[in-house]
């Protein structure tokens, strides 16, 4: 009879401490506004809306079929695996929407979008608006011209026509190069303007990030006249921008991110965007120390 009274009672303190276990898990899949207004919008509406800046070819486009792709588009959707997971709704819907560069913080401060992935640049100054993720890839400043214009050195660019993308990197740093060195800066709202300029010769070159002027150069009607051109003007290490201070949000993400890069899962979806018959982008140096020393470090 003792024996019976105290398996019953191991066997209540066991029930308990299951179903405490399984209210503290259920209280942390699904957290509460003030935990994570982010993850507390998607397990309420079932769906994640995700913003980025269209960059035809490479990190984020829509293709033939309409679908949302891209090198940034793939290790997005992993994430979004991982909040299916976190959440405990296998029905987490992605809603992708392109959107400006420009807009793209004003929009994660209201919540418009809960997250931005697409190819950003992580800097000291936008550090102050929102957060970023592990850095993903790393590229640098460079220039898209006809291959007549030849450039060594910023010097070159003196009285040329440039077009920069409102809301970039590379409007900060023309914008500086206009009073230094004559460059004559000319501002628009996005890379497929930008393109279509320098096409049409309203603009000398289009300064961008190297591998998205490749992503460009691949979709002209003028691809056998254009080149990449120049120094590398900056160096521009890429990562999801997130809500400010959203750390539940920024866990989920970081943990996908380190999990691709320690399972060579990252390098696989680098070498299906980059490396390809299309186009034939070895990984840099810095991309790889990025692996393998993962870190989110923001330039000036």
């Amino acid at each position: 009879m003792d024996l019976l009274l105290r398996l019953s009672r191991r066997c209540l303190l066991t029930a308990w401490l299951l179903g405490s276990s399984l209210a503290a898990w259920a209280a942390d899949a699904v957290p509460s506004p003030q935990d994570s207004p982010a993850l507390a919008r998607m397990a309420h509406s079932g769906r994640i809306r995700v913003g980025y800046i269209p960059t035809p070819g490479t990190f984020a486009f829509q293709d033939a079929q309409g679908q949302t792709v891209g090198y940034s588009i793939d290790i997005c959707r992993r994430v979004i695996d991982k909040l299916r997971q976190r959440l405990g709704r296998l029905d987490l819907t992605p809603e992708f929407l392109p959107i400006k560069a420009s807009d793209r913080i004003p929009m994660l401060k209201s919540g418009a979008i809960d997250l931005e992935c697409g190819g950003n640049t992580n800097t000291m100054a936008r550090q102050k608006d929102v957060d970023f993720s592990h850095t993903f890839f790393n590229t640098g400043l460079r220039l898209l011209a006809r291959k007549t214009l030849r450039v060594d050195r910023p010097a070159d660019l003196s009285r040329k026509r440039v077009a920069v993308a409102r809301g970039t990197t590379a409007e900060t740093r023309f914008k500086t190069m206009q009073t230094e060195q004559g460059v004559l800066v000319v501002t628009v709202g996005s890379d497929a303007e930008g393109l279509k300029a320098l096409e049409d010769g309203t603009v000398d070159a289009y300064a961008q990030d190297d591998v998205l002027l490749y992503g460009l150069m691949a979709t002209s009607r003028l691809k056998d006249l254009l080149a990449v051109t120049g120094p590398f003007m900056t160096v521009e290490p890429y990562a999801f921008m997130l809500p400010k201070g959203d750390a539940s949000l920024r866990e989920v993400v970081d943990r996908t991110l380190l999990d691709l890069m320690r399972s060579g899962e990252l390098l696989s979806i680098y070498r299906t965007w980059f490396d390809g018959e299309r186009l034939r982008i070895p990984m840099s140096i810095y991309m790889k120390e990025n692996i393998r020393f993962p870190n989110k470090y923001g330039i000036p």
